[in-house]
């Protein structure tokens, strides 16, 4: 009965080791050890801010010894923020069926790339009794992510409420690429005349090229006194500045308007001279 049982033990264990042999082998000869390569045909890429993100997969390609062709697996896995202005890297992903995942890096440059810049919704000059909302009048675009007022911040003002005078608010914002754009604006709070006339004009901030000098009589709109629309010929005008087209920095154009009454209104127009 011993011997028997002994027999049958043999028996099941030579068969549970065959059985761990054969499906050994199968899993070595099933098992994928290749792994997914990712091939890029430049290490860097120029693209406009304009371009669809299906952009940044030019010129990449993928296989496996597997799974073959891979290319249309590819994803953007992510992009980072600049490394210098309009330069960052993109990184690129792909898995095969067994999922082992690859990736590959290149550099990704946008040639018409510009920084944020500021504008203006009003020209801030103030009336002393009147609500002084900076924020609300200050905004600010990105040729990448659009409208970004809603990044701007106010980091200094020496502004005193309810005061008559010109203080300092410095300005900045940064959009999703990391770049960061900083502004001094002066704001203006003057005395308030019933009878003043009320100065628009076409835009409250502009940025212009070191050497160009904007005509700024340009810039001047409408000109009302108690809502009522003034003629040319019942106002003068006098613009005073110190603008400088040679310097790069944040200039005022002072527009004052005086009326046949011998009552003048004040705007600015602030301009910013880039290199």
């Amino acid at each position: 009965m011993i011997k028997m049982l002994q027999k049958i033990t043999l028996a099941l264990f030579a068969v549970t080791l065959v059985a761990f042999i054969i499906f050994s082998v199968i899993e070595k000869v099933t098992t994928d050890t290749t792994l997914p390569e990712i091939t890029i045909d430049s290490e860097v890429l120029e693209i406009s801010v304009k371009d669809k993100e299906s952009v940044l997969l030019t010129g990449v390609s993928a296989k496996d010894g597997k799974d073959g062709d891979l290319t249309d697996k590819v994803i953007v896995e992510s992009v980072s923020k600049f490394i210098e202005p309009g330069v960052c890297t993109v990184t690129y992903a792909v898995a095969d069926s067994d999922k082992h995942v690859a990736k590959q890096t290149r550099t990704l440059r946008y040639t018409d790339y510009t920084a944020p810049e500021f504008y203006m919704k009003r020209a801030l000059v103030y009336a002393v009794d009147e609500a002084l909302d900076i924020r609300g009048a200050v905004g600010a675009r990105d040729c990448i992510d659009g409208d970004i007022s809603d990044k701007v911040t106010i980091t200094a003002t020496d502004y005193v409420e309810n005061t008559a005078g010109v203080f300092t608010v410095s300005l900045s914002v940064t959009n999703s690429k990391g770049d960061t754009i900083y502004l001094d604006v002066t704001v203006h709070v003057e005395g308030n005349e019933t009878m003043a006339p009320e100065i628009q004009l076409k835009k409250s901030l502009i940025y212009v090229k070191k050497g160009e000098t904007p005509v700024f009589e340009d810039y001047l709109g409408d000109v009302t006194v108690n809502g009522v629309l003034m003629k040319p010929s019942e106002i003068q005008l006098l613009i005073s500045t110190n603008y400088d087209p040679e310097q790069e920095g944040t200039y005022n154009v002072h527009y004052y308007i005086s009326t046949q009454d011998g009552y003048e209104g004040h705007s600015i127009l602030t301009v910013v001279v880039e290199e």
